[in-house]
């Protein structure tokens, strides 16, 4: 990270919580907003302000920190704020699923589940930990810069490895029946 920012961080933090809070509205995301912004800030390679002057840098921050409010594509919206609303959706599934399900449907989810794991178990060690830490990391960058290969290269493993597994699991799923 730029020394200069990382100043200005450091200087302006309570004004950048502030400003997180009047955005969310208080909400109780304000500051896991605030820290996925700066770690992402840390995690750049190259920061593109042309004046670092404390105006440039309190707005490139600004943008960044409405653009991960806002945006349903930002990293925050899909670590945070898509999985906190999917959750609330579903959080009252799991005390109603065995009304929604007959017996038979339920030994059925149970079986696929069996044998997704187990063909996730028998992928090679190399597709396994890519997906892995991609499951981990949550997203197809991250596993990049933590492994140094190729963006497309991850993509394509992830993309395959998904496709083996679904497939194969089809496959033994009708073979079972």
């Amino acid at each position: 990270m730029v020394k200069e920012i990382e100043e200005y961080i450091i200087k302006n933090y309570s004004e950048l919580k502030l400003f997180c809070k009047r955005l969310t509205k208080h909400n109780d995301w304000s500051e896991d907003l605030l820290h996925e912004v700066l770690i992402q800030l840390y995690e750049k390679k190259e920061i593109n302000i042309k004046v670092l002057d404390n105006k440039s840098i309190k707005n490139y921050i600004f943008r960044c920190i409405i653009t991960n409010w806002f945006s349903e594509t930002s990293p925050f919206y899909r670590k945070v704020r898509r999985e906190s609303t999917l959750y609330s959706e579903l959080s009252t599934l799991p005390s109603q699923a065995p009304q929604f399900y007959t017996e038979n449907e339920l030994e059925e989810l149970h079986k696929i589940m069996n044998i997704v794991e187990m063909e996730f178990a028998d992928l090679n060690w190399f597709s396994k930990l890519i997906f892995e830490k991609y499951l981990l990391l949550g997203s197809l960058k991250k596993v990049a810069i933590d492994t140094t290969i190729p963006l497309t290269s991850i993509a394509r493993y992830v993309r395959e490895t998904k496709a083996t597994v679904k497939y194969n699991t089809i496959i033994r799923f009708n073979k079972e029946d």
